[in-house]
């Protein structure tokens, strides 16, 4: 069991609780929150992004939320500061949430919830064929598994037939009987306190973590042209949609200036390690001569 959440109230800087002013928009949500806990590195900074083959006199401007904390690192950030901040608020020892085997909401969750010194239960949701299986130390999953967040594994079709609030619930109530006091994060933090930083794609493209092999060929592209590195889920997509139509209806676009949000989830790539590999081979066994004389830097090498 974690240690008791520690946290500086009134403070202005890392893991600090906050008192939230909420905007106008915001008042048709219950509960409004009242408080926040700092745990991005905000605000997150904004360049030109040199993409090529813009139509004329189009600026694309990148804002990078994936910058927001290397363990934390993209919009979920913003979402988990708010619902921690009330997981702390209600005495909470614990949290609970759910997602797919590669979540990049659910790595964030059990990183954040050790900041605060609260042990987490994450749910994941896997093929039929893995279920019984360990899962691996593959992206998301490696840092999951290194801050000590508890595993619990669902194959696809139990969580369509259950449905992801009646999984959670089932956990709550187990831990409940151990006499631990659990907090409920819904999938991706989608409640009406997530709610307050929500960021939305709809390229989905063929679903949820699912990706062609052209969106994988583009986020090689992009990372090769302008050093960014997308994610394969979120802002992979959006961005392979948004290059797209500007080629299909470039006149619509000509002379405008767009913020495209980075929403990060860089360790889901690794998940696509197979399918990219394809792309990046460039690599070769470097050639050498018997007659080259040693020569040795001033640095040293360990």
């Amino acid at each position: 069991m974690s240690s008791a959440p520690s946290i500086a109230s009134g403070s202005s800087g890392f893991l600090a609780r906050k008192p939230y002013d909420a905007p106008s928009w915001t008042s048709h949500l219950d509960p409004i929150p009242s408080h926040i806990v700092s745990l991005g590195h905000l605000p997150t900074p904004i360049h030109r992004w040199e993409l090529p083959n813009l139509p004329r006199g189009t600026e694309v401007w990148l804002k990078r939320d994936d910058l927001s904390g290397m363990q934390l690192s993209g919009n979920k950030v913003r979402k988990l500061e708010f619902l921690l901040a009330d997981a702390v608020a209600q005495g909470a020892d614990s949290i609970i949430t759910i997602g797919g085997i590669q979540s990049n909401h659910c790595r964030a969750s059990a990183v954040a919830a050790k900041y605060l010194g609260l042990d987490c239960y994450l749910i994941l949701r896997t093929s039929k064929a893995l279920v019984d299986k360990d899962p691996g130390l593959t992206g998301n999953l490696l840092v999951e598994r290194l801050v000590g967040a508890q595993i619990e594994l669902v194959s696809k079709e139990e969580y369509a037939k259950i449905g992801s609030v009646a999984l959670t619930d089932l956990l709550k109530e187990k831990l409940l009987k151990k006499g631990r006091r659990p907090y409920v994060i819904p999938v991706g933090g989608s409640n009406s306190l997530g709610t307050c930083s929500r960021l939305i794609s709809k390229a989905k493209g063929l679903g949820y973590a699912m990706n062609t092999i052209e969106e994988l060929k583009f986020v090689k592209k992009v990372a090769e042209a302008t050093g960014v590195i997308l994610d394969p889920v979120y802002s992979g997509k959006a961005a392979y949609a948004l290059l797209n139509d500007m080629a299909e209806h470039p006149q619509e676009w000509e002379g405008r200036k767009i913020l495209f949000i980075h929403t990060g989830g860089l360790l889901g790539l690794y998940d696509k390690a197979d399918q990219i590999a394809p792309s990046v081979g460039n690599w070769q066994r470097m050639e050498l001569q018997e007659s080259i004389r040693r020569e040795d830097g001033i640095g040293k090498m360990f």
